[in-house]
């Protein structure tokens, strides 16, 4: 039926004689029975968050021996940790910046050539040396077709390691 075109006082006395018949109970509802799985479940998540709380309570703890500048610091890092976006960085004057980039790079530059000074002239004996040895490693005089030499303008040449190979070879005698 539509209450709501009767006065307010019959509304009243409607309400109150469901009560009394039982109809309508203001008193909470029993709960639902609880499966064991459905318990364990909670209990675990419950101790996993209090991990979780327990964690970041020593985290706090420990940031109290800081500083007040510092303790600021840690907790940015520990909001960064969370989920937080970083602070952007500062601004800095692109003449100063540039200044700052020349002077990392003189003093670069100067560690580089003290600490080298010597070792130049053996690292190009050493790459002179490899690189000889690169070549004679990437030109064999028997390929592995069975070809010996090299040939240049149509003709055969051997060198007298090939000769000796030849001569030592069992396949010739």
């Amino acid at each position: 039926w539509d209450t709501s075109a009767q006065p307010r006082r019959h509304r009243r006395e409607v309400w109150e004689s469901l009560q009394k018949t039982g109809a309508v109970s203001l008193s909470p509802q029993p709960p639902l029975p609880r499966t064991k799985t459905a318990d364990k479940e909670k209990s675990a998540n419950k101790q996993e968050f209090n991990f979780e709380k327990a964690r970041l309570e020593v985290h706090k703890f420990g940031i109290t021996g800081y500083k007040k500048q510092e303790q600021r610091i840690w907790e940015q890092e520990r909001a960064i940790m969370l989920g937080a976006k970083p602070p952007k960085k500062e601004h800095v004057n692109y003449k100063t910046y540039q200044e700052k980039m020349k002077e990392k790079k003189k003093a670069k530059d100067e560690d580089r050539g003290k600490e080298h000074k010597g070792d130049s002239l053996k690292k190009k004996k050493k790459d002179q040396k490899e690189r000889k040895a690169k070549r004679k490693k990437l030109v064999p005089s028997i390929w592995p077709a069975g070809q010996v030499g090299k040939f240049r303008d149509g003709t055969l040449i051997l060198q007298s390691r090939d000769i000796k190979k030849i001569k030592s070879s069992k396949v010739i005698k």
